[in-house]
């Protein structure tokens, strides 16, 4: 449904041009959206424009949208906060909202008014003077340190009713894991000792727990307490090797966390990295599914959502490609947390290198996002979407060439079963120039020889063969296609030109698909010169970026392989064929020099050193490097 200018006229024209938070509302008065915005004038009016905002909700805007209500704040930092504040209170069903609260545990310390403190695992922060530590998304982690404590350092693991009712010590005692308050064992000042020492050790001071366990068992052997002496040094090698697989240290004594981001198609994944004093405590994942908005949009609305449950460290580190206001979202923090809490953006030595294991991490979850079933059912039902085929396709083949100034020239084809790459199905080709010369020649003999290879071995065909090029590729695989009587779906995937329509820094994507008009039809039914189709999905369209990934998995495996042909081609012209020079006296050469780069440059007194090599021999590999007009060779082709 489109907008009728006089409804447009009507939304747009009380809306002021400045800072400040706007709701959309339905005619019952239900709150749609919640967004913010440094102009607001500017930010609502891309709502109605054919291509400003890319998101799936906005198409639904003229269908449901009554009103749009604003609050003109001071600065972007209170519009953020006043964002923030209204999400958890309306929830708008258009929003991204974290829905994943359950899954992080918290170790929780004593309480009030408890002589002798007990630790154990809550999901919940409450305000009971308890300590916490946490949250912990890792459930093995946690449990893992919860028994080290217990352990190591002697706290009570029994439950307060049976504390009160025991009059005599249990199992645990009797095996020198407790100290028994229970029955008045320990005094309430020893055992609050342990409970410190515990904290410390939560909190990632060990240095400083390591040091007193050490005065400790100086003191009890020095007393002849040799039984007490030997339980302290256990527990000083226990923290020790606990410590010791414990990989990343900052230099920091402070709490910081380290985000890192990945993004690809409908799906955000952020990962936390907290370190407390310098140590990593936990990895804390954050994902976000089917959204369309700017990650810039996304970022700062997440992370306040997580910390609305979790505990503000005293820095947060960002990475440098996350562009967010540092300023907005630290203030916002900081009046929340009320903590003096730094935002930073980016980092060097031990922080860059934290930084860019927070990507991976993130990296890594994204990926295992995107190997669920549903998602690559969803990818798939989009690309048939896109494309108009009859149903979602199953299993997809991509094609790529590579060559470098015509020379060389070489093909790929890899294969994704159901969204993942199949590596049996992965076949390279070395280009003949059967067909005529140039990426449309080269492109019809590999894939006419892809079709000789199902003939001969039976491998199934494709429910889509991605190509990666324009018009020009996408004919002439339909040509080969419909001379050999194949009936398979074709699609070009090609580069186009970045559109700015003020949503973001590229409102489309800068990938173009091109299929035959009507769809990506079966070969066999079309005329001999179809007329095709040019779309450009968005940014963020999942189905796009599964092509994108065979496409670029085709493009990996052409590039590599054009590479080793390369290599041998231009070790062969200097070395092969030499007499005199066979394969062991070649293996000598090129570990001598270490490179063929370096050979092309050695005199021949140079070459006389290679061990076990002739006189005459040197002079005619002198007399070939340096008498023939021999092509460049890269210094990055060295021996083995």
């Amino acid at each position: 449904m489109a907008w009728d200018p006089a409804d447009i006229q009507r939304l747009l024209e009380p809306i002021p041009s400045a800072p400040g938070v706007y709701l959309m509302r339905d005619r019952r008065g239900a709150v749609l959206y919640v967004g913010k915005a440094v102009n607001l004038k500017a930010r609502v009016r891309q709502y109605f424009q054919p291509t400003g905002d890319p998101r799936p909700f906005v198409s639904r805007l003229s269908e449901v949208l009554d009103r749009i209500e604003t609050v003109v704040t001071r600065n972007e930092t209170e519009a953020l906060i006043l964002e923030n504040e209204w999400i958890k209170r309306h929830r708008p069903p258009f929003n991204v909202l974290l829905r994943d609260d359950k899954t992080y545990l918290y170790l929780r310390l004593g309480g009030d008014g408890e002589a002798f403190p007990r630790l154990t695992l809550v999901r919940r922060r409450k305000d009971d003077g308890a300590r916490y530590f946490g949250p912990y998304a890792s459930a093995a982690s946690v449990r893992r340190t919860h028994a080290l404590v217990n352990r190591h350092f002697g706290l009570r693991t029994c439950d307060d009713g049976e504390f009160r009712n025991r009059s005599r010590p249990c199992l645990e005692h009797q095996m020198g894991r407790c100290p028994a308050p229970c029955v008045g064992a320990v005094s309430p000042e020893a055992y609050q000792e342990r409970v410190d020492q515990a904290a410390l050790f939560l909190r990632g001071h060990v240095d400083e727990v390591q040091q007193r366990l050490q005065q400790a068992m100086q003191r009890a052997s020095e007393a002849e307490n040799f039984e007490e002496a030997a339980r302290l040094r256990d527990r000083i090698r226990a923290i020790q090797s606990a410590m010791a697989r414990q990989a990343v240290v900052l230099p920091s004594r402070v709490d910081e966390d380290l985000v890192g981001v990945a993004r690809e198609g409908e799906a955000v994944s952020l990962t936390v990295l907290r370190f407390e004093a310098g140590v990593l405590v936990d990895r804390v994942p954050l994902v976000v599914d089917q959204v369309q908005a700017p990650l810039e949009d996304l970022a700062d609305s997440i992370l306040l959502q997580y910390y609305g449950r979790a505990p503000v460290p005293d820095l947060l580190r960002l990475p440098p490609d996350l562009r967010v206001s540092a300023e907005a979202l630290g203030e916002v923090l900081r009046a929340r947390s009320g903590r003096r809490l730094q935002v930073r953006i980016g980092g060097r030595g031990p922080e860059g290198e934290a930084l860019e294991m927070a990507r991976q991490n993130a990296r890594q979850l994204l990926e295992e996002h995107l190997a669920r079933e549903e998602v690559r059912n969803r990818a798939a039902r989009r690309i048939q979407e896109l494309l108009g085929l009859p149903h979602p396709p199953r299993r997809i083949e991509g094609l790529d060439l590579s060559t470098f100034q015509g020379g060389e020239p070489v093909g790929s084809l890899v294969a994704f079963v159901d969204g993942r790459p199949d590596r049996r199905s992965r076949r390279t080709f070395a280009v003949r120039g059967e067909a005529g010369p140039g990426d449309v020649g080269f492109l019809r003999e590999v894939l006419a020889r892809r079709v000789r290879r199902n003939r001969e071995e039976g491998v199934p065909w494709p429910d889509l063969l991605l190509i990666d090029g324009g018009e020009a590729q996408v004919r002439a695989a339909l040509e080969v296609l419909a001379r050999e009587d194949v009936q398979v779906a074709v699609v070009g995937l090609a580069k186009a030109r970045v559109t700015d329509r003020g949503f973001g820094p590229a409102a489309h994507s800068a990938e173009r698909l091109v299929f035959p008009e009507g769809g990506a039809r079966p070969a066999a039914v079309l005329a001999e010169a179809p007329a095709l189709t040019t779309v450009a999905p968005p940014q963020n369209d999942p189905g796009l970026h599964l092509l994108m990934r065979v496409r670029d998995e085709a493009h990996r495996v052409a590039v590599s392989f054009h590479r080793q042909r390369r290599a041998r081609r231009e070790r062969a012209s200097v070395l092969d064929d030499l007499p005199g020079l066979g394969k062991a006296r070649r293996t000598a050469v090129l570990r001598h020099f270490g490179s063929v780069a370096r050979l092309r440059a050695a005199s021949l007194e140079e070459i006389r050193k290679v061990p076990g090599l002739p006189a005459p021999v040197a002079e005619a590999l002198h007399d070939r490097l340096h008498g023939e007009d021999l092509p460049p060779v890269p210094d990055r082709h060295r021996a083995g």
